[in-house]
């Protein structure tokens, strides 16, 4: 009984409001270890199956419905007889809108409509998501603006590629693969700061168990497949118009295969880190966190002279003595004593630990964190 009480304390998941954990999936065919990635492969799976799951448990009418008025959108404003047709090449601008007919403009403005309903109940179910969200839909688009760059002058692309024509079209490429990567970056280390706060344990092994449970593999390998997705089916739309029309409509079938998934995983891509980290974060990278804080508070020379916590800037009691050894006081009940990192207390006999948990954002970092790099040095 004494072991069953103790197995419940010290259990980090014991809070946890998911039906089932990540831990508990199990494959029925994993690939054998002999293989080559078999490890890599079988975890994406394990991943995969919770997140399917988790899906099919708690995804509700409201997102079923945004998938459906995301993947009209897309085919009201991919299908058109004007892409049929050919249009004319002459007219831009507002003689080109207005030498659509009235119901070919009606399919546009259904379209615009669409997208932005999914626009909006994107914005409305993820809201620790908001900013992202809508930044991935403007990526979304600027990745059309580049491929209709690299098209402009070259209706075959990439086949007879001049790098002299490339210019715009790969600087909206470089400006939207950075912005990618920044938004996986932010969602990786609010997840690190999710874990270090809320699944703070004395023990390694238990952190390392917390950080296995809210692992991310399976969400950046289906991020990176939106991307492939949305870059393909963009390459493919603009690829249909500039070079082939209603000759072959095998690239629009591209299109269209590539960019209907891409619909239902966005919203995938968006739920999984708002299902993880709550409703209360805000999604940043770290550098964004401790830029916010510095102009918060101000700035501050005497920061920089004692020491403070690593991740929120909290006043902390860590010092250096007389010999350069790092003291903290005693963090044992109704005992101050100065006590010297990593040894016991003269007093109670207590052990200090080598990392301190931060009193203001409960993060649990090394000591020598604590301080400055001069002052440590």
């Amino acid at each position: 009984m004494a072991e069953e009480a103790v197995t419940e304390v010290d259990d980090p998941f014991a809070h946890t409001t998911l039906p089932f954990r990540m831990a508990e999936m199990t494959l029925t065919r994993p690939i054998p270890p002999q293989y080559p990635l078999a490890e890599p492969v079988n975890t994406l799976r394990r991943e995969w199956m919770f997140h399917t799951k988790l899906l099919r448990k708690e995804w509700k009418r409201e997102h079923y419905v945004t998938v459906v008025f995301g993947l009209v959108a897309f085919c009201l404003g991919s299908i058109s007889t004007e892409l049929w047709g050919g249009g004319n090449a002459r007219l831009s601008g507002l003689d080109g809108v207005l030498a659509i007919n009235g119901f070919q403009f009606f399919q546009i403005l259904v379209s615009i409509i669409c997208w932005g309903w999914f626009a909006y109940q994107a914005w409305i179910l993820f809201p620790i998501m908001r900013v992202h969200a809508m930044s991935l839909l403007v990526m979304w688009n600027a990745l059309y603006g580049a491929q209709i760059f690299f098209h402009r002058t070259n209706p075959t692309f990439p086949l007879s590629i001049n790098l002299a024509d490339m210019m715009e079209g790969t600087l909206i490429l470089l400006i939207v693969f950075f912005f990618l990567f920044f938004f996986w970056k932010a969602v990786v280390e609010t997840r690190d700061l999710h874990v270090e706060v809320h699944h703070l344990h004395e023990d390694v092994r238990v952190m390392e168990a917390s950080l296995a449970e809210h692992s991310l593999r399976g969400w950046t390998a289906l991020f990176g497949l939106w991307v492939l997705l949305v870059t393909v089916s963009s390459w493919a739309g603009l690829h249909h118009v500039a070079a082939y029309g209603d000759d072959n409509i095998g690239f629009l079938v591209v299109h269209l295969l590539t960019g209907l998934p891409a619909i239902p995983l966005l919203l995938i891509v968006l739920w999984y880190p708002q299902r993880m980290l709550g409703n209360q974060t805000v999604v940043r990278t770290r550098a964004a966190a401790s830029a916010s804080l510095e102009m918060e508070d101000g700035p501050s020379p005497e920061k920089k002279k004692i020491s403070a916590c690593p991740e929120c800037g909290q006043s902390a009691k860590v010092a250096l003595n007389a010999t350069g050894e790092l003291t903290h006081p005693c963090l044992a009940s109704g005992c101050n004593t100065v006590v010297v990192i990593g040894t016991s207390c003269p007093t109670c006999d207590a052990t200090m630990p080598k990392r301190i948990a931060c009193s203001g954002c409960g993060v649990n970092a090394p000591a020598m964190d604590y301080l400055p790099d001069q002052e440590a040095w």
